[in-house]
C-alpha cells in the first residue's frame, strides 16, 4: 500500500460518506479553503514563532482543518475561516513556553498522542502526557507526508487493511514512529 495523495485522500473520504447526514459528515470531509495569508502572519504574531514552515503554511491555508479529523486525531474544531484554533491550542497549553523554546507548535489533538510541528524544519512529532520533551517521536517529515499517512490510515480502517498498511509503514519509519502508526490503526 502506497499513501494516497490528498485529491485521492478527499475522494475516498467523499465515496465513503456518500449519502450520510450532513451532520455526521462535518468533521469528516477534507474541503478546499482559501484562508488568507495573512491568518498565517497573525498565527505567527500571537504564538511568538519568527518562521513557520512553508509546506504547513500551504497546506493549512489551502484546505479546511479548522473542522476537520482522521480517526482519533481533531485538527481544529468550529473554525472554518481563520487560525484561531491553531492559536487559542497552543496558548491554551500549559506547557506553551516549554514548546516554544523548542520551536514547537501543537497542531492536531488526540488519544492518546498530540501532534507536534517542529517550526522551522517543517517535522512532524507525537507525544504523550508521560513523555518528556526529548522523547518526542518523530512520525513524518512534513505536514503533507503526515497529512497523506493519516488519509492512508483512515482508508485502511475503512477497507479492512490495516496490516497492509502497517507493513508499508514498516519500510519507511523507524520503531518508535511505528508504534505510533500501529496505535492509530489499532494493530499489533
Amino acid at each position: 500500500m502506497r499513501l494516497l495523495t490528498i485529491d485521492k485522500i478527499i475522494s475516498s473520504i467523499m465515496k465513503e460518506t456518500e449519502g450520510l447526514d450532513a451532520e455526521i459528515t462535518d468533521g469528516i470531509i477534507l474541503s478546499k479553503k482559501e484562508i488568507p495569508q495573512s491568518e498565517i502572519e497573525k498565527a505567527k504574531f500571537e504564538l511568538g514563532i519568527e518562521y513557520l514552515d512553508s509546506i504547513f503554511s500551504e497546506y493549512i491555508l489551502s484546505y479546511n482543518w479548522g473542522n476537520f479529523g482522521f480517526l482519533s486525531y481533531q485538527f481544529g474544531y468550529g473554525d472554518e475561516m481563520s487560525l484561531s484554533w491553531l492559536i487559542n491550542r497552543n496558548l491554551d497549553y500549559d506547557e506553551y513556553s516549554v514548546l516554544s523554546k523548542n520551536n514547537l507548535i501543537i497542531i492536531v489533538n488526540g488519544d492518546p498522542y498530540t501532534i507536534l510541528l517542529e517550526c522551522k524544519s517543517g517535522e512532524i512529532y507525537a507525544f504523550t502526557s508521560d513523555m518528556s520533551y526529548e522523547e518526542i517521536v518523530p512520525v513524518a517529515s512534513d505536514f503533507e507526508e503526515f497529512v497523506r499517512a493519516m488519509g492512508t490510515a483512515q482508508y485502511a480502517v475503512w477497507k479492512n487493511t490495516e496490516k497492509e498498511f502497517i507493513k508499508s509503514m514498516e519500510r519507511e519509519y523507524s520503531e518508535s514512529s511505528l508504534k505510533f502508526w500501529k496505535e492509530l490503526v489499532s494493530v499489533y
